[in-house]
């Protein structure tokens, strides 16, 4: 008799989505530092609001990663409620779009920040995705 063969189980369909929101954190996390890069560099130094812009740049870019890590060790999921009827995804397209407008508006005025749109499209779609699944 042949040696049967291993059934492929599910584990392989269950680790793509943790893997994608770890490269979403990881993308995240880049482009964090392409932007400090870029706003260091610039040729006239950095004034208060450069700073302040980049205080608040890391802020909002280390909580979208922090969302993206708890999504991978699946301590949370983004259709968890937050705030009413606020639910984690929400809260983190209201993170997402500030991040964006400020790293757009931090002298020097570059669009390094619109880097977001990967990992936030990402979590877009395993948001729907999981949506998708929960109806059928």
């Amino acid at each position: 008799m042949a040696p049967a063969e291993p059934e492929p189980d599910a584990e392989p369909a269950k680790q793509s989505p943790k893997s994608l929101f770890w490269v979403c954190a990881a993308v995240t996390v880049v482009i964090g530092a392409f932007q400090y890069s870029h706003s260091l560099s610039g040729t006239g130094g950095l004034n208060a609001l450069a700073v302040l812009g980049l205080i608040v740049m890391t802020v909002l870019e280390l909580a979208l990663a922090g969302i993206y890590a708890l999504c991978a060790l699946e301590r949370t999921d983004l259709h968890q409620r937050v705030y009413g009827r606020l639910d984690l995804f929400q809260a983190m397209t209201i993170l997402f779009v500030a991040a964006v407008l400020v790293g757009v508006l931090i002298p020097p005025r570059t669009s390094t920040a619109l880097g977001l749109l990967l990992p936030f499209g990402i979590a877009y779609w395993l948001y729907h995705l999981k949506s998708a699944e929960k109806s059928e």
